[in-house]
């Protein structure tokens, strides 16, 4: 994906995994995390790039997370 430029036209390439997410988060002082994927996001997503198999690699996603007051 990362070196097909139709890829990184929709901004797919760039996408984050899950774990990453979640790491990224935690070191930015984030609490409570819950990142939920929207199983009904793949039908949209499979339209991006038919024939691709794309929405069995990236979802959208809920992300909830609570920044504590210094």
């Amino acid at each position: 994906m990362k070196k097909d430029m139709a890829y990184h036209t929709a901004c797919i390439a760039g996408a984050s995994l899950i774990e990453e997410l979640e790491s990224i988060l935690q070191k930015s002082g984030f609490e409570n995390l819950h990142i939920k994927p929207k199983p009904e996001s793949k039908e949209f997503i499979r339209d991006w790039m038919p024939a691709s198999r794309i929405e069995e690699y990236v979802v959208s996603a809920t992300i909830e997370a609570i920044k504590p007051r210094a």
